[in-house]
Order: structure tokens, then sequence, then C-alpha cells
């Protein structure tokens, strides 16, 4: 029938971006012969060209025949949508399938598969496309190196902080410990493991090992260290090279550590050693995600790191680079960060610390004179849109890892024209950058290619039977050459999967199966589509899905487990993952949560789990994950209804605060995404409509809906300013966890922590000091010191023996690290203390009297620096303050008058404390801080809190600013981080 009329009558849901039912249309007929004779009119058959193309692409067959009905032919017409297709693209299509029809009819017993369809003009142009082999193999690494320390003896080869250490120093450093290590059992071909912190004897060793004939593998303190023992197990590392300091790991390997052996090192020979080694013998081995629950070990040979550093011209590599080592060590992406820079006279300025922290490295940039930096998609989209500036000081800025940003790019080659833009590609498994397109125009919409394959590397984009696609046609891309890996550490079969046999070159070379989809554009140049299997990569990441669900399926009570990656906000890519419990079995997602930390690095700690009754499956079986749901904080799946009018009321404020659909009496406030604003907002709510007298603090008792309505039956209204607030009592009776004691920040209130309800063990109680200036200021203490003396007695009061667990913002640090040095002097034990970005004033610190202006921004942060306010430099003035304050600040706007002021009144006291506090003592336990990376501290917290703890400082940086800390995102870290130690 016709097609507008099967619409019609089958009325399917219609798209502007699509044809209702399908977009290629193929029609088969027979010529026609003749003209039909209408009466006495001469009749003509003419074909008159359709004005617009019905479907995207319509195939017109026509079959000839002879008079005597013998075939004579096909005739074949095709019909384009011009906004979709130009000519060029729409011939090659009909040549490729002309070339297919009569190669078919010329064999007809071959199998499709084998049939070509690329003349032999593409052939060849898709092969030069690809790259070709050099003539003579790479120079040696360490020999580069060595030849390039004896031409620049005195060049900066290193910076780390203010330390610079010259390539004669690196060279000679290296070669002793190269002696060192061969006199601790390293020879030509064995594996040596590198458990060092990102300073210089990490650059030194790695050389060493590189020099004695060995390979390596770099052991990322960040990881945890069950982790890094299944490395070790995998590796089976001749000796382990570490130092006092760093965290103990399960080998056998014989230890090296730094700390201890460097006087013998000193005296070992400057030369380096002669050892012969082969271009095929292990350089490194990376670890990568695994599908099987296990990481995989891709072991790099020496020619692959030369060939990558050595002879490319994708960067401007030479002696007046200065490179920044940021990358997490674990990346392959480290290697050109350090032997971009070594093998050519440059600079290597390496981040202090582990962590990549955006408004670090552009402080770095500018302080060093970077001119090389190599950042993951996601970071250079961030110091796009965050840090701009930074581009300003560089000379090449290299993006990898993802899919480039159009957008992103665009701006910045529009800004800064003079910038040498390098968008890259590449695998472990061909050593990092094998393509690279370098970024010239500033077209925010076009696709940035990831390139060519760069000297000594080869790319090849072909189809399921290792056949190469014609151009623009998408392909699995397959990457040759001098960089490929040798495979596996461990797993031949797992090496025999992905590393094929190369139709293309001499016998036995060999192809690496990527698993990405590609194709070539009209420039030669290739486009990345997205993957052909289920890896992913998250924030240049590359993940197995498969190794984060094996941890879930070791979890207690989990039978089934999905992870993938939702990307539900536009350019917010984030893991998921989906559960299903076992039979009679609960899952509680703070216990997945632990488990999964504790047994993988954090960017694969899944950002949600979602727990199902059974993942949803496609007709075929597999999983379908179109119907995975969304994540969302939202209410418990067999939660109770309302049974009366009070609870009816109470859930429906819930859901309206909170922003979730529904609630049932069985769902908790904090549970639920609630903090102490949402809390405030609330308890002001629950006045207006139901008249009660609630208050913060009761919410803070009984955040259940069933239990906060009973309290309301029976009358509640404590005061919320009292100097003990538990933010969540005990809830499993005696012998449960000990508390969590949080110390009040400057303003005496403690309802900030409640952010980290939901983050900890339920069954933790979170107790918060309050300043007793807000409810007794005549009791209110002189100084600190008596301040913390106070807080001892109400900390024995509710708990009578240790161990204690202490954590305080800003103020609230300076006070709890007081109160740890006074329990510890009594003979109690202080299981943990955390300091929320809490520095100690430096040595001899006065400041001037407290102004208006201070508490304005102790309260508002750098808002209340801005206000200009009459007098605000001069003695606070309460109510003038308090008429700008409720305005401002929500917490202080929906308190009752009297209590805002005796927090401003609080605030403007604490902050003459602060600067009259002199630190005394020393606290030996496990410190644990929290820095906030966008408000600088002259020192590092170690330095800073040395003179005042003899116990480990274990520091991870927060991408806030000061007064962010106890934000939503911010108190998230801190609570997961937490949870995890104090679980253990």
């Amino acid at each position: 029938m016709p097609f507008d009329r099967l619409v019609e009558e089958l009325n399917p849901q219609r798209s502007a971006a699509r044809h209702p039912f399908f977009q290629i249309m193929l029609t088969l007929g027979e010529a026609t012969t003749g003209t039909r004779q209408l009466a006495d009119m001469q009749t003509v058959l003419t074909f008159v060209d359709a004005a617009a193309s019905k479907f995207d692409l319509t195939f017109g067959f026509t079959e000839r025949f002879t008079a005597d009905g013998r075939p004579d032919g096909i005739d074949l017409a095709i019909e384009y949508a011009t906004d979709l297709y130009d000519p060029q693209t729409v011939d090659a299509l009909a040549s490729r399938l002309v070339r297919l029809i009569e190669a078919a009819a010329d064999d007809p017993a071959a199998p499709i598969g084998g049939l070509d369809i690329l003349t032999p003009a593409e052939r060849s142009l898709l092969l030069a496309w690809g790259g070709a082999m050099p003539d003579t193999p790479p120079p040696g690494l360490v020999e580069r190196f060595a030849a390039q320390a004896a031409r620049t003896p005195a060049a900066v080869a290193l910076r780390h902080d203010e330390q610079s250490i010259t390539y004669e120093e690196l060279s000679v450093w290296s070669n002793q410990l190269a002696h060192h290590l061969a006199a601790r059992g390293v020879t030509p071909g064995s594996l040596v493991a590198i458990h060092l912190e990102r300073t210089p004897h990490l650059i030194a060793t790695l050389l060493a090992v590189l020099s004695a004939g060995a390979g390596y593998t770099l052991l990322d303190p960040q990881f945890p260290v069950d982790r890094l023992n299944t490395v070790l197990t995998q590796v089976d590392p001749s000796v382990l090279v570490t130092q006092t300091h760093m965290q103990r790991l399960d080998t056998d390997a014989v230890v090296v550590d730094l700390t201890l052996e460097t006087p013998e090192i000193h005296e070992r020979p400057a030369t380096r050693p002669a050892v012969a080694t082969h271009p095929d013998a292990i350089a490194c081995v990376m670890f990568t995600s695994g599908s099987t629950g296990v990481p995989k070990g891709v072991a790099a040979p020496r020619r692959a790191l030369s060939s990558t550093f050595v002879g490319p011209d994708y960067l401007r590599f030479g002696s007046g680079q200065t490179y920044l080592q940021c990358s997490p060590m674990s990346w392959d992406a480290f290697a050109l960060e350090v032997f971009g820079a070594l093998l050519h006279g440059g600079s290597c300025v390496l981040q202090p610390g582990e962590t990549t922290e955006p408004r670090y490295i552009a402080e770095l940039v500018a302080h060093h004179g970077i001119t090389t930096l190599q950042m993951s998609a996601s970071l250079f989209n961030h110091m796009a849109d965050e840090y701009p500036a930074v581009f300003g000081h560089l000379r090449e800025a290299m993006t990898a890892g993802e899919a480039a940003s159009p957008a992103h790019t665009a701006r910045v080659m529009a800004a800064h024209p003079h910038l040498h833009v390098v968008n890259g590609y590449g695998p472990a498994e061909s050593m990092g950058f094998s393509t690279a397109h370098t970024v010239r125009g500033t077209d925010a919409k076009a696709p940035v290619p990831i390139g060519r394959p760069i000297a000594g590397k080869q790319g090849y984009v072909l189809d399921a039977n290792l056949a190469l696609v014609p151009p623009e046609v998408p392909g699995e891309l397959y990457l040759g050459g001098d960089g490929l890996a040798l495979g596996y550490v461990g797993r031949t079969d797992l090496t025999a999967e992905r590393f094929v046999a190369s139709p293309f070159g001499e016998p036995g070379s060999r192809l690496y199966r990527t698993g990405d989809l590609v194709r070539w554009n009209r420039n030669g140049e290739l486009e990345y589509l997205g993957r052909a299997d289920q890896q992913v990569k998250v924030r240049g990441f590359r993940i197995e899905p498969g190794e984060i669900e094996a941890v879930l399926l070791g979890a207690d009570g989990v039978a089934q487990a999905a992870v993938v990656v939702r990307e539900d906000r536009p350019g917010d890519k984030r893991l998921v993952g989906y559960v299903v419990p076992a039979e009679g079995a609960s899952v509680d997602s703070g216990a997945l949560r632990r488990a999964v930390a504790a047994a993988l690095p954090e960017y694969m700690v899944p950002s949600a789990f979602v727990v199902l009754q059974a993942l949803p499956l496609t007709p075929n079986g597999k999983l379908d994950r179109k119907q995975l749901p969304e994540p969302r904080y939202d209410s418990a799946a067999r939660g109770r209804a309302p049974r009366t009018p009070t609870e009816q009321t109470l859930c429906l404020l819930f859901a309206e605060v909170l922003d979730v659909p529904q609630v049932s009496i069985d769902d908790d406030f904090f549970h639920l995404g609630g903090h102490s604003l949402l809390a405030t907002r609330l308890v002001s709510r629950v006045r207006d409509v139901l008249g009660a007298e609630l208050t913060v603090r009761d919410l803070f008792r009984q955040p259940v809906v069933h239990a906060l309505a009973s309290g309301l039956a029976t009358g509640l209204g404590e005061n919320d300013l009292d100097t003990v607030l538990p933010l969540r009592g005990a809830r499993g009776g005696a012998g449960g966890p000990a508390p969590l004691f949080c110390v009040h920040p400057v303003s005496g209130m403690s309802w900030c922590y409640a952010g980290l309800l939901r983050h900890l063990d339920e069954d933790r109680p979170v107790i918060g000091l309050q300043a007793r200036q807000l409810t007794a200021p005549q009791d209110a203490p002189r100084t600190m010191a008596e301040m913390a003396d106070q807080y001892v007695i109400e900390l024995r009061t509710l708990q009578p023996e240790g161990p204690y667990h202490l954590l305080g913002w800003s103020f609230g640090g300076l006070v709890a690290h007081a109160v740890a040095v006074r329990l510890e002097a009594a003979g109690e034990t202080v299981g943990s203390l955390t300091l929320l970005d809490s520095y100690p004033l430096p040595d001899g610190f006065r400041s001037s009297p407290v102004t208006g202006r201070d508490v304005l921004v102790a309260l508002l942060g750098t808002a209340g620096a801005e206000l200009d306010l009459p007098d605000a430099d001069g003695p606070p003035d309460t109510e003038r303050l308090l008429d700008v304050l409720r305005v401002r600040e929500p917490v202080l706007g929906m308190l009752e008058r009297p209590k805002a002021a005796a927090v401003v009144e609080a605030t403007s006291r604490n902050l003459a404390l602060r600067q009259q506090h002199e630190l005394t003592g020393r606290f030996t336990g496990p410190m644990l801080f929290f820095d906030a990376g966008r408000t600088p501290w002259p020192v590092t917290p170690q330095d800073a809190w040395a003179p005042y703890t003899s116990g480990t400082i274990e520091v991870h940086e927060i991408d806030c600013d000061h007064w962010e800390m106890a934000g939503t995102e911010p108190l998230g870290i801190v609570g997961k981080t937490l949870a995890g130690q104090l679980h253990d």
C-alpha cells in the first residue's frame, strides 16, 4: 500500500530527527518495456527527478530482460537526502556497492566477508595513512639519557618544591642506585616494584632499574593496599624499592629501603653499569582495570618507551621545554611527562603530593614556567572553564584520555592562537600516545580528530574479518609498530585475544585490538566514535566495569551486580552500581561503598548504588542497560504509608524540602540527602504548617518520620544551641561503635556537620559540641585551653573511656587537637583526629582587635569581606551585624533573633580566643587532614602540624575553598573517607 497510508494506519511515534519506520528503502522491480496505447494518443515514458527524497537513502534496483526473456543486467538508482549526504559520498557508496555486486557475481561461492569493496588506489591510501615501520630501531632509552646528561650536565633535569637537580646529579644518583640494586639481586630481565611518593627518589629509581637492565612497575601510594598486594602477586618482583615511612606491603621480594640504605648507595660507582639489554626486554609493567575483577599488567618493551619519545614530532621536544609531571603514576601518561623531558634536555617539574588538583596545577605552571602540560580531556575542560589563564603561560597543551571537547579546544585556541594544542590518543598497550592531531581551527562544533599514527607506530581501521574498511566508514582501531606491548603478565589467553597477527606487516608482526570504534575522515585523520566493548573511560581513567562488578559480587548479600556509566546530566559521567540482593538478604549502600573502596582505587568507586529486585534483561537474555533506573536519593523501597494526619503532613514536608517524589514514614531525613540548611528549612516549614515548636536538635534526635511524629505528639522543643548536640544518638545500645565528637567552628554551632550522617555507619553516634556562649554566656571559657578542658569533661561524661574520635573544622580543629592532647595526657586512647582545613596560626601571630568585618567573613566567607557596611572595620556591633546576616545567612535568618544574636556574639568571642591561643603539647595518634585546595596556606599541613603531632598525617585535598568545607560535596568526601577508617 502507499507508504503514507501505512504511516497513517499504524500511527507510530513521530520524531523530527528520523522517518517514522526506517531510514533506508530498497526496491527491486522489472524494467518497463514499451508504452501503453491510449486510443490515438502518442505516449512517451519518462522519469522526473524528485525535488525531495522521501527517505535518507533509497536504492532502486531494476532488472532488465531481453525480448525473449533472458536476463539483460540490472540498473541501480540512488536517491538521497541532500541535507544528509553530499554527491561525493554517494558516488563512493555507489562505486563500492557495484564493486561488491560484481565480486559476488564473479564468485558466487565466496563468503560475503571475503568480498573486497576497495579499489587498489583506496587500499594504498589507507595503508599509507596507517603509517610505516621505521627503517632503523629506536635508540636505547638509557643510552639516550646518558648521552643527554653528558651533553648538558649542568642543566636542570628535575624540580620538586624548591629543589633543583641537574642532569649530572640525576645521572650519578641513578647509576649508583643501579649498582646497588644489582648488588641486592636485580639482574637483566628481572622486575622491580617501586613504591615511592612523587619525588626525585622516584625518577632516580626508575632510571636505575632500567640502567640495571631490569623492568619496573610503579605502585601508586594512593591505591588500596589490597590492590597493591594483588599487583605484587602478579608481577612477583625480585626487589621492592620503598622508604621507611611508606605503608608496608605483603611481598617476598628483597626490600630496598632508600631511607636506610642511602649512605651505602652513595658509596657505589657513579658510572652506568655495563649491562647489555635487548629492545624487546621488558621496560615496565603498567596495570589497568581488568574485566575479570583482577587488574591486568601490560608489559611494555624498551623499544616501546624509546619509540614513543624519540623520533615522533607531535610535540616540540627539546631543551627549552619544561614539563609538569602531574599525571597519576599508574597512567602511561606518566612516562611522557618524565621521558619527554629527560631524553631531550628539558626539565621535569614533579608535582608535590599525589592528588591532581586543578588550582594547584595552575599555580605550578605559573611558578615554574611550565611550557608543556598534558591533561585528560576532563581536566583540560576544567582548566579552560575555571583557570583559563593557565594556557597563556604554556607553549604546548595536550588533551587525551577521553574524547576532546570541540567547544573547549576552540575557546582555548581563540584566546591563545600561539598555543600548540595536541589531541592525542593511545592505550597503555601501545605505550601512550599512538596517534596525534594538532588542533588548528576554532570550530566549536566539529569533532576533534585523534589524528594519524605518530612516527614508528601504525593504525588500521578494520572490520570483524581484519579487512580494511573504506574512508568515512566506522571500524575498530588496531595499533601496531614499535610502541606495541609484549602482552599481559601471566595472561596468555588475554594476550592471544587482544594481540593478533598483522595482515599488513612482516611475518611475526602483530596488531593490538583496541576495542575503540573510529573512522578515517577525508583528510586522512582518525575520528573517535566510542567503544566496541564494555570498557569505559571516566575522567580519563580506563575502567573495566567487570572489575567493579566482581568486587560487588564478593560483598555480603549480593547475588547479582552490574556497573554502568551514566550521563544523566550532559558532561557529567558517573559510575553507578546496580545490585540484586541474595534471597533473604538485605544490602546496605554504605557497606557496598566501603567494600569497593577497600579493594579498588577511588576513581573506580561508583557514585551511587541502586538496589533492584532483578536486573532488567533484553529478550535474548542480556542486560538491558536502557532500562536501568536513574539513581537518586529516594524513599525507602518498602516503607510504610502514613497512618495519621501528622505523619501525612510530615511526609509531604519531607518530600517538599528534599525534592523527592514521595517519602514513607520509615524514611530518614539525612539518608535522603538532608543537611543542616535543609534541616533548618524543614523545621521552619513544620512550625508554619503544624504550629509545632520543633527545633533542629529535635530533628537530629528523631530524623525518621514516624519517630518525629511521635515526638511532636508528646512535646519536643529542646534547645538546639545546647553545648551537647546529638546529631545522631546511639542506635545499638551499649557495646556499639564509639561516637564521633564534632567540635564547632568559629560560629559555635555544630549543625554544619549534619552532612556527615548519611556517609557514616548508621549505628555510629555523632555528637556535636557547641559553644557554651550560645546558651550560658556567664560560663563561657576565657581561653581556648579552658574551652578544651570543658569539652574533655563533656566527652568523658558521655563516654567514660576511649577510644575517642574527634573532628573539627577550622577553629574547631584547633580545639579538637587540644582536647586530644588532654585526653592522651589523662591516659586515654584517641582513635582518630580529623581536621577540616584547620591550621595553627604562625608563631607570634597577633592581630588587631576583632572587627565587624572579621565576623562577617567568618560567617559569610569571602562575600562578607565585600559588603559595604558602615563602621564594619570597627568593633563588632551585634545588632547592626544581625540585620545584615539574617538576610544573607540562611541559618541565622531562620533562627529566632535572640538565638541569632548569640551566634554573632559567640563568633566574635571565638575569633578573639583564636588570636590569643598558642598550641601546646604533641598529639601522638594518627591525624586525618582535609585541605581546602582553593584556599592556599603558606605551608603544607604536614609542616604546619609537625611541631604538634608525632603520629602520621594523612592529607586529602578537596576542590573547594575554606568556607565551602562543610558543604554537601566536601562533607561527602570527608564522610566517605572517614567512614572507611572508623569502620576498620
